[in-house]
């Protein structure tokens, strides 16, 4: 019987991946653990291996097409074999999966939002369009969120937008994308010669993911520096001693403050799951910001309040080589429940990170640079390193997102007295 080779699903917050690229033709063969094709969401690239070795009968999408999550993408088989029609593939967990669980927890949790890119044919349904810009018309062709942001912007037509969503369905994201598309300005004027750069994909799914971030969230960015006297020396005396420590990075240190001060604030260690509802986990997955030369992806060290600081080190630095080589398990992208996001290592003092819903906290680490402030000994020249903390002002006001920041600050400044308790 042939296999269907299923779109995984790399986020909680994606219901479509775009299919950027195929490895293969119908007709190739293809053994376990070859490349198929290339994705590209919520700020990652990765390539997709096979599972099944045999022969590719069918592939029911083509490159820069948009495909449903957990739904069928090619079958694989022995030649002659029966290939069955899009909606007669097995799509295993495909009811569950449009609910997914919360980390640690049985119970559904927050709804996806589609994270679409550019626009494809979903199997079964015609590409031009018309057919789906009628349905969308009536009610229950529209999201609610889409709906909402089509009449804050005067937008009461929508025949002209093309729909990304499962049955033809409108999304925000193409409220966002006809906007944007009737806003373009013109260059006129003297300004040299110009140089018109197209966007990669996975630009314009970046894009899209942050304009949806500040869209749906009440952002509100805090500032502060701690003295990193402690962390820097802590650094070095690891270096010196040579020993299983040897590679611990002060951004690791900062990694492992910040998942033991998360456990005793759970208001910032949560998920917005609905306007009128949040979950606090008692996990701790901390997500990671990793650049790479296909974009930033953010990789999940999971339970990381309950691992040492050589595990957490160790860990990341696995997590971040897989990033880069681009066969990262989507498993290990998804379910962080905290994130940090570090630019010090390019000088960067002070930035405002953006959200990674449905997550209610992102840090930012800037760069370490001297700093003069009055003690009672005098004035102190210290080495300060700046934290930038994003919080979703719907669920944690100014004032406890400043206390959870004050602590860590101190946790950080005496981190031997309690490293590895």
């Amino acid at each position: 019987m042939a296999d269907s080779v299923i779109m995984p699903r790399l986020s909680l917050n994606e219901d479509t991946s775009l299919l950027s690229q195929w490895y293969v033709q119908e007709g190739d063969q293809v053994a376990a653990g070859d490349k198929l094709f290339c994705i590209e969401t919520d700020k990652s690239t990765m390539d997709v291996d096979s599972e099944f070795a045999g022969t590719v009968l069918k592939k029911y999408y083509g490159d820069y097409s948009v495909v449903p999550v957990l739904a069928p993408v090619c079958v694989i088989g022995e030649p002659g074999e029966a290939v069955p029609e899009p909606e007669q593939t097995a799509q295993p967990e495909k009811e569950t999966a449009l609910q997914e669980n919360l980390p640690g927890e049985g119970a559904p949790g927050a709804q996806p939002s589609g994270q679409a890119g550019q626009q494809g044919a979903a199997p079964g349904t015609g590409t031009s369009g018309l057919s789906g810009a009628g349905l969308a018309q009536e009610k229950k062709g529209v999201s609610p969120r889409a709906r909402r942001l089509a009449e804050q912007n005067g937008i009461t037509e929508f025949r002209a937008i093309l729909p990304s969503g499962a049955e033809n369905r409108i999304l925000e994201e193409d409220i966002l994308r006809f906007m944007a598309k009737g806003r373009k300005p013109e260059i006129q004027g003297s300004f040299g010669e110009k140089r018109i750069v197209k966007l990669s994909k996975i630009r314009r799914v970046i894009a899209q993911n942050m304009l949806h971030s500040l869209q749906s969230t009440a952002q509100l960015t805090l500032n502060a520096v701690f003295n990193a006297s402690e962390i820097q020396a802590l650094r070095a005396k690891f270096k010196q001693e040579q020993g299983e420590r040897k590679g611990v990075t002060i951004g690791d240190l900062i990694l492992y403050g910040v998942s033991r001060t998360l456990k005793d604030f759970s208001y910032m260690n949560a998920w917005m799951i609905s306007d009128e509802e949040a979950a606090e986990f008692a996990d701790v997955n901390l997500g990671v910001a990793v650049d790479t030369e296909r974009g930033l992806m953010v990789p999940t060290i999971p339970a990381a309040d309950t691992k040492s600081l050589k595990e957490i080190s160790d860990e990341l630095k696995s997590l971040a080589a897989e990033c880069r080589q681009g066969n990262i398990s989507p498993d290990k992208l998804k379910d962080a429940t905290f994130t940090v996001t570090n630019l010090g290592s390019y000088g960067v003092r002070s930035f405002t990170p953006v959200l990674n819903p449905p997550q209610v906290g992102i840090l930012g680490v800037g760069a370490i640079d001297y700093a003069v402030k009055k003690t009672q000994e005098g004035f102190l020249c210290y080495p300060a390193c700046s934290l930038s903390l994003t919080i979703d002002h719907r669920y944690v006001d100014g004032g406890p997102g400043a206390r959870f920041l004050k602590k860590l600050c101190e946790n950080l400044e005496t981190i031997e007295e309690w490293l590895d308790e």
